[in-house]
């Protein structure tokens, strides 16, 4: 299953709760239909992916694409005060949208403070095929290395991370196996470090985060799991405390998780696998959680209010717009919403610590719209534009 057929998958299984009218059990039905029939299941995900963002679901693609929708009356999100490079000019930048070898590429996360973890994807599927270190002070791109695609490999490489002086990542087979690979970032080959045998039932959905610390890769399962293996290469661990939990950010992993489970708030326990610290995210009655971090959740009150606040239920802040975006703040401050008037007209960042916000630019394309996709560390933002890639280090905001 690749990335973009799994991300839809995950929304349908959240979002057929909430759309009215709906078939009962939809995602699963489409599940079996992609088993037996992976085009037409392709198809039939990404319509009903369509179909329910009219109910105010969202889709996360591959790239940052996301299809949502606003209702037809009442007020959305108030549009931002300026354009973003005007508000911020300091943390916004702008690189060619495609790599040294002429394909679209992205960053995926920081190597060091002034360098990025770039992939460069190939051919129409847009698989990932390179990837690159990205100097941000000299604008120098430098192969690490291409990325290996075996016979028996399905979908796309994916959960791209950095630790250790390796880059890792892991690729899905035909058999259901999940393919842990490392490769140095001063460049090489790149090797399977370990495999990870994947739970057939639910089609072998993969690996739904994964991580480098203190020289080993950590992961976590969509169907539960949490795992541990040396960056070398040796015997995938399962972390003590880790059946059922999935990685959130480490040392914290959490249940319920984004795939493995069909209802329930994500990661609405959570646990410090170094600490035994454990905390739960506090719902008051008639109001709505939607998304939970280690720090910060997002929500609705009874009366429709979107706020913001710590999972223990301090710090509550309200917000005087609707919040459309998959995404907590990043760094607890900063969050992405669309904006419009009782349709979608853009994309906004705003900080919630100054009310400051700005307007990235992104044309609306009718019911909906290409979000920025953001770093593992919550420090980066990044969109394309024509032939421009913008680059936003939240970092660089004070």
């Amino acid at each position: 299953m690749t990335e973009v057929e799994e991300t839809l998958r995950r929304t349908l299984g959240h979002a057929a709760e909430q759309a009215p009218g709906m078939p009962p059990l939809l995602s699963q039905r489409l599940e079996r239909i992609h088993r037996r029939r992976r085009q037409r299941a392709r198809i039939a995900l990404a319509a009903a992916a369509v179909v329910l963002a009219g109910a105010g679901a969202t889709a996360v693609l591959r790239g940052g694409d996301t299809i949502t929708a606003v209702p037809a009356s009442g007020r959305d999100t108030e549009a931002p005060a300026g354009q973003v490079d005007k508000v911020w000019p300091e943390a916004v930048r702008k690189v060619s949208a495609k790599s040294p070898d002429g394909v679209p590429w992205r960053p995926r996360t920081f190597v060091d403070d002034r360098t990025l973890l770039m992939e460069a994807q190939g051919g129409e599927s847009g698989t990932i095929n390179a990837v690159y270190a990205y100097d941000l002070d000299s604008g120098t791109p430098r192969k690490i290395a291409d990325v290996p695609a075996s016979e028996d490999t399905v979908g796309f490489a994916n959960g791209f991370a950095v630790g250790g002086g390796q880059v890792a990542w892991w690729s899905g087979t035909k058999d259901s196996v999940a393919h842990l690979w490392t490769v140095p970032l001063d460049g090489g080959t790149p090797k399977i470090v370990a495999d990870q045998r994947l739970d057939t039932a639910d089609d072998g959905s993969g690996i739904d985060r994964l991580a480098v610390v203190n020289g080993k890769i950590v992961f976590s399962l969509y169907t539960g799991g949490v795992f541990t293996v040396p960056l070398g290469g040796g015997t995938v661990e399962p972390v003590q405390g880790g059946a059922g939990m999935h990685l959130l950010d480490w040392p914290w992993i959490g249940a319920p998780g984004r795939g493995g489970e069909p209802q329930g708030l994500p990661y609405a326990r959570i646990q410090n696998v170094e600490t035994g610290e454990t905390r739960t995210a506090v719902t008051n009655p008639g109001e709505e959680l939607r998304f939970c971090g280690v720090t910060i959740c997002q929500g609705r009150t009874a009366e429709g209010v979107a706020f913001f606040r710590h999972r223990d239920g301090s710090s509550q802040k309200d917000v005087p717009r609707s919040v459309h975006s998959p995404n907590l703040p990043t760094q607890d401050r900063f969050y992405l919403s669309t904006f419009g008037e009782g349709k979608i007209e853009g994309v906004g960042l705003y900080d919630l610590d100054t009310d400051k916000s700005g307007d990235l630019g992104i044309p609306s394309k009718g019911d909906w719209i290409s979000m920025p996709s953001t770093d593992p560390t919550g420090r980066l933002l990044s969109y394309t534009l024509g032939d421009d890639l913008y680059l936003i280090d939240l970092s660089k905001i004070r």
